[in-house]
């Protein structure tokens, strides 16, 4: 049996916001910077990083989706496309896929190049 189908809340357009704000990752000085493209609480994930996790599971992207869900993770099948797309997602997101596969949330978000 399949789970119920949930609305995907990321998808809910928002309002308009300020330019992006950077802001580091830890308390080092030489940590890299990470990039909220477009708003408060959204960033971009490596999206090789989450598609190489994904992989070696041996998962596609629904049954990624489909694990969540067991897990009471609730992230769906398009947002995981969205965040392998390279297209920014919310905090919250990164955080539940950080939790799905076990690793820390910052080795999922993308750096930003070295200026």
């Amino acid at each position: 049996m399949h789970a119920p189908t949930v609305p995907d809340i990321d998808a809910a357009a928002a309002p308009e916001s300020p330019p992006a704000q950077t802001r580091t990752g830890c308390a080092d000085a030489t940590s890299p910077q990470l990039i909220a493209p477009s708003g408060r609480g959204q960033v971009v994930l490596d999206s090789a990083e989450l598609r190489r996790l994904r992989q070696g599971r041996l998962l596609s992207q629904q049954d990624l989706a489909d694990d969540c869900w067991r897990r009471n993770i609730r992230v769906s099948v398009a947002t995981i496309k969205r965040a392998e797309s390279g297209r920014a997602v919310r905090f919250r997101i990164a955080h539940e896929l950080a939790r799905c596969f076990g690793v820390p949330v910052m080795a999922l978000v993308r750096a930003a190049p070295a200026a």
